[in-house]
């Protein structure tokens, strides 16, 4: 008697834990994704490139518990064409049925290029991203480093529109004049 056991793997029918424990399996796959939205005077307001969203309907039609899965998301957030826009980008992205916020996970960095800091740069393991208001947000530990600075922190908010960040506790950090 010859028992023969193989598995097959492949990142695109890869499930995640969550995915796992209930046996959701995708509704649609959209392979090389580039999505842009525009302003009311036709300015790009965001722009969103993936190579694969997988899509989900737990109850098997849609439902508020609908929710979209991002392989390796690059976002590009533009608030005035004459300023920099913040490039964020992560390992996965998560969309729920509502539209507004992104959870991104895994090796998460946001960053934008200027002139006086260099290319300050935000690293966490979490963050939410709402791309219509361009506002992030994340309970998790946050690094930010700038040309000749470090900061630390726990928590934070950003309006990257208005280009203002608070991280929210256990704040510490170093100047390299």
């Amino acid at each position: 008697i010859v028992f023969i056991t193989m598995k097959y793997t492949n990142t695109e029918d890869a499930a995640t834990a969550e995915q796992a424990e209930v046996k959701v399996f995708p509704h649609t796959f959209i392979n090389d994704v580039e999505v842009r939205h525009y302003d009311q005077e036709g300015q790009l307001h965001y722009q969103l490139n993936t190579p694969l969203i997988r899509s989900f309907q737990p109850q098997g039609k849609a439902s508020v518990e609908d929710y979209s899965l991002f392989q390796t998301p690059v976002f590009i957030l533009v608030n005035d064409p004459k300023k920099p826009g913040w490039f964020v980008t992560s390992q996965e992205g998560r969309l729920d049925s509502n539209n507004e916020w992104f959870t991104l996970t895994q090796e998460v960095v946001a960053r934008q290029t200027t002139e006086k800091q260099g290319e300050p740069t935000i690293t966490t393991r979490e963050l939410r991203l709402n791309t219509r208001e361009q506002f992030a947000d994340t309970s998790k530990a946050v690094t930010m480093r700038a040309a000749k600075s470090q900061i630390t922190g726990t928590g934070m908010h950003a309006d990257m529109k208005r280009d203002r960040i608070q991280l929210l506790s256990n704040v510490k950090g170093t100047y390299e004049p």
